[in-house]
Formats: structure tokens, sequence, C-alpha cells
């Protein structure tokens, strides 16, 4: 299963980074929460910011 994911800081959800995440095989069924922490952690490994300045949203499309 594959979401884009975008990471924004808190102050002012100024749009830092987007992602594109996949999760999922045949054993695990990701939530929408899976795809934002997979966001958040790799914002953390690429220095995009403190983690308690940042949070994540999965865009959906229609």
């Amino acid at each position: 299963m594959k979401r884009v994911v975008d990471v924004y800081k808190n102050r002012g959800r100024e749009l830092i980074w987007t992602y594109v995440i996949h999760l999922g095989n045949v054993e695990f069924h990701p939530a929408q929460v899976d795809f934002e922490v997979e966001a958040l952690r790799l914002s953390q490994l690429d220095k995009r910011g403190p983690a308690n300045e940042l949070s994540a949203r999965v865009r959906f499309s229609l």
C-alpha cells in the first residue's frame, strides 16, 4: 500500500517536505497513522527539523 504524506511545521503549518511511503505486505495492513509515523521517522533521518516541531498528514486523493 502506498500513500503520499506531507510533513508540516507545527507553527504556521508550513509545508516542509512530502514523502511517498510504501508500507504493508500480506500480513500487515497499515493504518493512516502508520504512514504518518513513518514520515516523521524519515524526516528525522533527513534532518528536516526537531521532532517536537513537526507533524504529518496523509494526503487523500479524490
